[in-house]
């Protein structure tokens, strides 16, 4: 399964590439219990693609998961469901967001297109 295919493109939200360290640490669970530590490599208002290195993750399409996001410093979590799984990539669509959640979403979004464009023009 290919996730960037144009022809398959369903997005309702412009996704940010994460391209630094900064901003790319998640941490989700399977159970409420299992977390693992996988790499922020996409995120739009909407839902966000993430990579683990451990090929042991087990966990279905359909599951629910919260999701626990890197920003300035510290975490904030969104509740997810796991839409689509190809090896160790997990894409997952965010639910029960609330406006606070939002917010911090639009924050970070701001923050990653910043750092990248820093990153782009070597400031």
């Amino acid at each position: 399964m290919d996730f960037i295919d144009p022809g398959e493109e369903r997005r309702r939200h412009r996704r940010v590439f994460s391209l630094v360290s900064e901003e790319d640490i998640v941490l989700f669970n399977t159970n409420g219990q299992s977390h693992f530590v996988a790499k922020l490599l996409d995120l739009s208002r909407g839902g966000a693609l993430i990579y683990t290195t451990d090929p042991s993750v087990d966990v279905e399409s359909g599951g629910k998961h919260k999701l626990y996001f890197q920003s300035r410093g510290a975490m904030f979590h969104l509740e997810g469901t796991l839409i689509r799984r190809e090896l160790q990539f997990f894409a997952f669509r965010f639910m029960n967001i609330t406006p606070l959640d939002l917010a911090e979403i639009r924050s970070k979004l701001a923050r990653m297109e910043i750092l990248t464009a820093r990153m782009c023009t070597g400031q």
